[in-house]
């Protein structure tokens, strides 16, 4: 690290510490050891005798035990071993004698349908279709659990257990409680965060209480639900029982095998290393290392990876570049540093390999994404019938042959009609890399180099990105003319404002070059577009707006540079008024990266107006749900199928009609934990209640490296 960048690093620490002596949190966050839940399924495969799984069970000597369609099975050394002479005393539940049974019959009034039985304190408690029995003095009576002066009378009672506190648990559609004291319950629906009631089983363990359910399974544990559905978590969704094993960890029988749910000691840097070797396993693309999602050929199958390209190979190369430089930054590990010097290189190349060949674009014009020439030719599946059905969807949609023209090596296609998504993700990988990695002159001048081909580019038609065929591409328009008087270009005119004012303060920053300052200046002030910003449509609509998700992601990219690079106050006061509004929005969402940006701009910032001086420092939460997300984020990132639609607990999101839009978030109005719904990428919609994926495409983990890292080479969470 070099001198300069050390002062800074220990003055932005320092700063942060004696800040936090007004915020009540102190900085760094510790790190430590969190537990992380995985799940690991057993089919025919690991052994087991049918996957067809009837009941499970814990013996007395801990070992769990199958009962299948087509005999018994013991779990041992990590394999399912048949016992088809095990006793099925292994499965039995506590039992009345017939005197219970008799006293119970009277007291029911009839002979009650009992779906399970508990000892508690000595005694039985008894689930039945007509209420939830205790045993009293060898006398039974029918509970009303009591909770302040809310009392219920449970029917259609599910299950009975006892947790490891002693405390007796029902389960019923009702909704489901535990036993204080005698008289007083603690009781759970969906307004205090019951995720669903249609309940098959209960168990319980050390680490707390673990319900089945017709379409999921749920934990409750020290005051907090989780629930479990989709392939990521459970081979089939109907859970029919579950064991608990000695370490906690619950075992499902559904009727495609077994599902553990099982806890793992991790820590932030150890899951940082499992995504970056499942990236050099499963992601890396070309011989230029583009890291992209992969396709498999069957459902989970990891073995299958392809990866394959996107539209928007450069805004994610961008946001990889980010991630290993802030990675490096805060490690020092060559290899992340070595990643970072070919990111940037495949990063550039994109700028690079669109000069010459059968259709040249100008000069610093950047690709969507490159193929090698060897590979089939992709211009069929994009051709003029391809461009006429998107113009039916799209009015200003733009056609163009080829959309996959031969660069001048004839070793690559590249895919035109390129976009500012693209922009802000060379624009916030190459800043990143330029202050974090950059060591020597040559690093920089390269950095420098490929800045200036882009932004000429833009500058030198008009704030335009411009195509082959010499027009500007369908997202690629960012001149005053369009942004402030075009209606066409309305939606965008916010977030578009401030990505182009971003690529110039980038530029002045890395080139040092005063004609771009002048550009920004001209921009901002002249044109509006430090206002323009001041007023995106994403946030003015509030939270779960029905709108283009990767905005936001790319509104808290342009932020992260646009604010710490300034210097003038009047533009740094229209900055932080619409980061400040924007994240009071964005904050219901618990992302990591949009909280740590906003950390890193407005930590011990205020800003001042005519309405009086605000305090931008975020509070303790913005922090503690960051890194509450990047401990839930999953390691498992196949688009499996997932449903939150059933859930109980939902608050919905209305539209301006108030009629649901299928899609909500929790009962306290935030947005579902990551590890609950099929969005891991920071772009995609949190809010959507269901995905439909079919679990063949294989996502790569940089969302959490950038978050993860970001935070570190912030000084916000410890090693």
């Amino acid at each position: 690290m070099r001198p300069g960048k050390t002062a800074v690093v220990l003055l932005s620490l320092a700063c942060a510490a004696a800040h936090s002596l007004e915020t009540g949190y102190e900085l760094p966050f510790a790190a430590g050891t969190f537990e992380q839940q995985v799940h690991r399924a057993y089919t025919t495969q690991e052994g087991l005798p049918d996957n067809d799984v009837l009941r499970i069970a814990r013996d007395a000597n801990g070992t769990i035990v199958a009962e299948t369609a087509h005999g018994v099975a013991v779990f041992q050394a990590g394999q399912w071993r048949a016992e088809p002479q095990l006793s099925s005393e292994v499965f039995s539940t506590p039992e009345l004698d017939q005197e219970q049974r008799a006293r119970l019959r009277d007291v029911a009034g009839a002979e009650p349908d009992m779906r399970a039985v508990a000892e508690h304190q000595g005694e039985f408690a008894v689930a039945c279709d007509t209420g939830l029995y205790l045993e009293k003095a060898g006398q039974w009576e029918l509970a009303l659990p009591r909770e302040d002066t809310v009392r219920w009378a449970p029917v259609d009672v599910r299950s009975v257990a006892c947790d490891a506190s002693g405390h007796l648990w029902f389960a019923a559609p009702q909704g489901v409680g535990y036993r204080i004291t005698e008289e007083d319950w603690k009781l759970f629906t969906g307004a205090e965060g019951l995720p669903y009631n249609d309940f098959t089983c209960m168990a319980a363990g050390p680490k707390g209480v673990w319900f089945g359910t017709t379409n999921g399974a749920i934990q409750y544990r020290d005051g907090q639900w989780t629930f479990r559905q989709g392939r990521r978590w459970l081979l089939d969704n109907h859970v029919r029982d579950i064991a608990i094993d000695s370490d906690g960890n619950a075992w499902c029988a559904t009727a495609k095998g077994v599902s553990c749910i099982a806890s793992e000691p991790m820590t932030f840097s150890g899951k940082a290393a499992f995504f970056l070797d499942e990236i050099e396993k499963y992601h890396r693309r070309t011989r230029l290392g583009y890291v992209n999602p992969a396709r498999l050929a069957s459902p989970g199958d990891k073995r299958s990876a392809v990866p394959v390209f996107t539209d928007n190979d450069g805004h994610f190369t961008g946001l990889y570049l980010g991630a290993v430089s802030l990675g490096y930054a805060v490690t020092r590990d060559e290899k992340l540093r070595r990643d970072a010097v070919n990111a940037f290189r495949g990063l550039a190349f994109l700028s690079e390999v669109t000069e010459g060949g059968t259709h040249p674009a100008p000069k610093g014009f950047i690709a969507r994404a490159v193929l090698p020439a060897s590979e089939p030719d992709p211009n069929p599946q994009f051709d003029r019938a391809y461009d006429l059905r998107r113009r039916e969807r799209d009015a200003l949609w733009k056609i163009i042959q080829p959309r996959w023209p031969i660069d001048a090596s004839g070793e690559w296609y590249w895919k035109n009609d390129s976009s500012s998504d693209e922009l802000d993700g060379h624009f916030f990988g190459f800043a990143i890399y330029f202050d974090r990695v950059c060591q020597t002159e040559p690093e920089r001048d390269e950095v420098r180099q490929a800045v200036r081909r882009i932004i000429d580019h833009i500058l030198d038609h008009g704030y335009n990105l411009v195509d082959h065929d010499g027009q500007p591409t369908r997202w690629g328009h960012l001149s005053p003319d369009d942004l402030n008087r075009n209606e066409a270009w309305c939606a965008e005119r916010g977030l578009n404002s401030f990505s182009m004012l971003t690529y110039l303060s980038i530029a002045h920053h890395i080139t040092g070059n005063p004609k771009y300052r002048e550009a920004y200046l001209e921009l901002a002030l002249e044109h509006g577009y430090g206002m323009n910003g001041m007023t995106q449509p994403g946030y003015l609509s509030g939270p779960g707006f029905v709108g283009h998700q990767p905005d936001d992601n790319m509104a808290f990219m342009n932020y992260y540079h646009l604010i710490r690079y300034e210097t003038d106050p009047k533009l740094l006061s229209m900055y932080h008024f619409a980061i400040m509004n924007h994240w009071q929005h964005e904050k219901r969402e618990r992302n990591p990266f949009t909280n740590f940006i906003y950390a890193a701009c407005c930590l011990g910032k205020t800003r001042t107006d005519q309405w009086g001086t605000v305090d931008l420092t975020p509070q303790k939460h913005c922090f503690e749900d960051a890194i509450d997300t990047l401990k839930r984020y999953p390691l498992d990132l196949v688009d499996w199928p997932m449903s939150n639609a059933h859930r109980i607990d939902i608050t919905p999101i209305l539209d301006e009609t108030g009629q649901p839009t299928g899609r909500g978030g929790r009962h306290d109005g935030q947005v579902f934990p990551i590890d609950e719904r099929h969005e891991t990428y920071w772009d995609l919609d949190p809010w959507a209640l269901t995905c439909s994926g079919d679990g063949t495409r294989l996502r790569e983990g940089v969302p959490y490296l950038l978050a993860y890292y970001m935070a570190r080479a912030h000084g916000f969470l410890g090693e």
